[in-house]
């Protein structure tokens, strides 16, 4: 099949990989709501439900670089469907759980699986797209993380309510069959494409690791994760413990800052390729912002300005996020396009393993108070806003990726 031919079919493919996004966080958010039902199923304290979240990310961080190689390497269909069909199966499966150890290990195999995904999802549109688009299917296609992560309470809570926690993972395990009907009906003869380009370049961790913007960029997202991790995988608790929210109402307070963040990511991928590198400032006032509601949340008891604060905090954070997504796009050739994106999106992910686990600690510490816990959240985001400020400013992006290179 002709490139033009698969590219005609871009806005179909890029709608499956939205779907595909949407499962994973649908699937990944689902043991945050069912937390306090897990820990009084199983006898859990904070820490040691801090220790199983964790575990989620450690396979999901684990498996960034592997998958971005592998994406480069191979092919992005076949690894987006084993990736998905993996994952789909350890969703189930934590349904079956019966101890912490138990539950430890399949999360642990189910991030595994999910950390197949980004890059590969990442390389599949710098196939299917022009390089003057690429920005713009990126932040629209990561704009799908606040959708799922707006859609996962609205099902999951009613499902929790009704059936339980162990069988809505059965139930949202089916999730991803429907994503590899999908992905098969769209990319017909896309694997016979993809291998007719083996003579192209394949990717190099050279040219990667070497790229000092890039080596900025995932330590920005390293420090953001751990605020945007932590906040999301105990926000249901804290609302639920804090402010006696029942779990009907979390999917609304949770759903409204979420669609901010999608409609923001999906104008912020229109700014930065206007920007270029010159982006880095709306990094700089984003982390600020972030930090700034996270001190006023914590500090307020009405439930309404929580949801102000969120959905300032969101709209600017999701700058920050389609900044961090659309960067391989900008600075590294398409041959190279998974592997850099697996490589930052390690450094994010790395902040995953460690952020549920410290916000548990530092509860438990409080003996249930969460304001040490937002302390924390906040002055990683201020770190974050330095790390910015030391991202260079070229007039161009094209000068921008020659200077990179240089100086790689």
């Amino acid at each position: 099949m002709e490139q033009a031919q698969l590219k005609n079919r871009s806005a179909w493919i890029l709608a499956v990989l939205y779907f595909g996004w949407i499962v994973s966080y649908i699937d990944r958010t689902a043991i945050t709501l069912a937390l306090t039902s897990i820990g009084n199923d199983l006898v859990l304290n904070a820490t040691q439900l801090g220790f199983v979240l964790s575990a989620f990310f450690m396979g999901y961080a684990f498996m960034q670089i592997p998958g971005g190689w592998l994406a480069d390497r191979f092919g992005i269909v076949k690894i987006l469907i084993i990736a998905v069909l993996f994952w789909s199966f350890f969703t189930a499966f934590t349904g079956l759980a019966w101890s912490l150890t138990t539950l430890i290990i399949i999360r642990f195999l189910f991030g595994l699986g999910e950390g197949g995904y980004p890059a590969a999802s990442t390389k599949a549109i710098a196939t299917y797209y022009e390089k003057s688009q690429r920005t713009k299917a990126q932040s629209t296609m990561m704009s799908s993380n606040m959708i799922g992560a707006a859609l996962a309470p609205i099902v999951c809570a009613p499902l929790l309510m009704i059936f339980g926690w162990r069988t809505v993972f059965v139930i949202i395990s089916a999730l991803g069959i429907i994503f590899v009907i999908s992905l098969l009906f769209f990319t017909r003869n896309a694997i016979t494409y993809i291998a007719d380009q083996q003579d192209k370049p394949k990717g190099s961790f050279k040219a990667v690791l070497t790229n000092p913007y890039l080596v900025k960029v995932l330590m920005i997202f390293f420090f953001v994760n751990l605020a945007s991790w932590g906040l999301s995988s105990w926000m249901p608790t804290y609302l639920m413990q804090e402010h006696n929210i029942n779990m009907a109402s979390i999917g609304i307070v949770a759903a409204i800052p979420a669609l901010f963040a999608a409609v923001g990511m999906i104008i912020s991928g229109r700014i930065i390729t206007k920007l270029g590198s010159k982006s880095k400032y709306g990094v700089i006032l984003g982390t600020s912002i972030l930090a700034i509601a996270l001190i006023l949340m914590a500090n307020t008891t009405s439930i309404i300005l929580i949801i102000v604060y969120q959905c300032v905090a969101f709209s600017f954070m999701s700058f920050v996020s389609a900044f961090i997504f659309t960067t391989p796009h900008r600075v590294v050739e398409e041959s190279n396009v998974a592997t850099a994106f697996g490589i930052v999106n390690f450094g994010g992910q790395a902040a995953g393993i460690l952020a549920p686990t410290i916000m548990g600690l530092l509860i438990t510490a409080s003996g249930g108070s969460f304001n040490t816990s937002f302390i924390f959240l906040a002055v990683v985001c201020g770190i974050a806003a330095c790390i910015a400020m030391l991202l260079p400013v070229k007039k161009t992006e094209v000068e921008e990726i020659k200077w990179e290179a240089v100086e790689g």
